[in-house]
């Protein structure tokens, strides 16, 4: 068991997750498992286009958002929603 790799990988994890990252030609929005809901219903407010892809049960999933989204304006509401 490699107990430094697996914590390195749950912190960078933890890091990334209200972050958002481009890939390709869509932005991308990592949510644990036990904040999806929340996280959904505080999105719904802002007239975002989104789709969730959901990883499985108890894994993080993914919001993600299309290429044409204002990154800034996302960034800034992404940043505000309470991980706590």
């Amino acid at each position: 068991m490699n107990v430094g790799k697996d914590l390195a990988v749950q912190l960078a994890m933890q890091t990334t997750y209200c972050s958002v990252v481009r890939d390709g030609d869509e932005q991308l929005v990592i949510v644990p498992e036990n904040k999806t809901v929340e996280f959904y219903n505080y999105l719904r407010g802002y007239g975002f286009s989104f789709t969730i892809d959901c990883r499985g049960f108890c894994e993080d999933n993914i919001f993600c958002f299309p290429d044409t989204e204002n990154s800034d304006r996302l960034r800034i509401i992404v940043g505000r929603f309470p991980m706590n």
